[in-house]
């Protein structure tokens, strides 16, 4: 398909995304469309944004950048606008609720996925926000950052992790969802709070804090090592989340006096080996060595495991909870169907590691896939179905689906 066509077939359909700003929302902003279509989420937007930008870019379009210009720097003033006191930012706003998962009122609920650093970062390199919009707003990311290490830091490992399983953006992820709260060392929350560590150092030097960029480049090798250390299974030649919640259990009795007295755990986590496209952002991040990249392609990214004729699998096939046909809604189902996103981080790390036939192949797959599902249905789905390429649900969905643009 030639990038014309699919600009042709996109663009109107973004159009919608596009927002004005209303009630508790002063700016405009991109909603995912569908039945999100008043929806300001966290890294859905980032992701629609960064999708138009490099869009823009690779195409020569100067009419698109100069049209998502507004919208890009309302997402960040909206998320800067309607901070909690310690730092929190919310993970879902609209103009009727500015948080809606009421991520500012507790440290036990989760709070925005870490892409205020990247969105930043992003609208920078775009010239979209200045020196001047970043000296009072650079307090406002080092809070975010300083929030997330008090909330879900576990001091063991140097992991974070998820409070529980509300809004975690890989909605029925089984390494977190249905699982005890604030023991999932998800390695999607992990990956990315370290590409928003680097992007924030970036941040910093531009707006004149090199105090806060040479921290929170400690914090990120910190915590690439923790990655390394704790999340990659050599045998299994992946990475995964991992459990957190390993302790000693003592318990009384009428003739010891106490059990496991002794006893204390001296691993700090256990794996929770979920094969799932999660595994795959360590690789694509820089946290992955060549090697482990090689082995993960050669081992998991075939017809048995994530790799399907119309692209990759968000769970592997031989996964007991894989059922990638069940419109869930609430939550999304990531349990096989294929999703844009992660097949396009899939492709940009093929690209990276030099594995650029396996790039073309997965992008021509994600390309004709959105393609046949706007001939035969005049729209876009928010996942589908590697079994038959059919579109699963919510029907009009955009965000992320716009990045299969750079793919061509």
């Amino acid at each position: 398909m030639s990038k014309e066509k699919l600009l042709e077939l996109i663009l109107p359909s973004f159009e919608a995304t596009l927002k004005e700003a209303a009630g508790e929302l002063k700016h405009p902003y991109i909603s995912p469309g569908g039945c999100y279509s008043s929806n300001l989420w966290d890294w859905d937007s980032y992701w629609s944004v960064f999708a138009m930008l490099k869009m823009s870019d690779k195409y020569g379009n100067a009419e698109l950048k100069e049209r998502i210009v507004p919208y890009a720097r309302g997402v960040f003033f909206n998320f800067i606008e309607h901070q909690g006191e310690d730092g929190s930012l919310p993970i879902l706003m609209t103009a009727e609720d500015d948080d809606w998962f009421d991520c500012k009122k507790s440290d036990s609920q989760n709070m925005a996925k870490p892409f205020l650093g990247q969105l930043t970062q992003l609208l920078i390199e775009y010239n979209l926000l200045e020196a001047g919009d970043l000296k009072e707003t650079i307090y406002n990311i080092r809070a975010f950052h300083e929030c997330y290490r008090r909330r879900y830091l576990h001091q063991g490992t140097g992991l974070c992790f998820w409070a529980n399983d509300c809004g975690i953006g890989v909605d029925d992820d089984p390494s977190t969802w249905g699982r005890p709260e604030k023991s999932s060392g998800s390695i999607f929350l992990n990956t990315f709070l370290y590409k928003d560590y680097l992007a924030a150092a970036k941040v910093s030097e531009f707006a004149g804090r090199p105090d806060y960029a040479e921290d929170y480049r400690q914090r990120a090798e910190a915590l690439k090592n923790s990655i390394q250390k704790y999340c990659y299974d050599k045998r299994e030649k992946s990475f995964f989340s991992v459990d957190l919640q390993c302790r000693q259990n003592l318990y009384p009795h009428r003739y010891w006096k106490q059990l496991n007295n002794k006893l204390t755990p001296f691993w700090q986590c256990l794996p929770l080996k979920v094969l799932c496209w999660s595994s795959i952002l360590p690789l694509w991040a820089g946290i992955g060595t060549q090697e482990q990249i090689d082995d993960f392609i050669r081992e998991h990214f075939v017809p048995e495991r994530l790799m399907s004729q119309y692209g990759m699998r968000s769970l592997s096939l031989d996964e007991p909870m894989y059922a990638p046909e069940v419109a869930r809604g609430n939550p999304s189902n990531w349990l096989g169907p294929i999703w844009i996103l992660s097949n396009y981080i899939a492709w940009d790390m093929l690209i990276q590691s030099g594995h650029r036939e396996q790039a073309d192949e997965l992008a021509d797959k994600i390309t004709g896939l959105l393609y046949r599902d706007i001939q035969q249905s005049g729209i876009l789905h928010e996942y589908y179905s590697p079994e038959t390429g059919k579109g699963v649900a919510n029907p009009n969905f955009m965000s992320w689906n716009v990045l299969a643009g750079l793919m061509v």
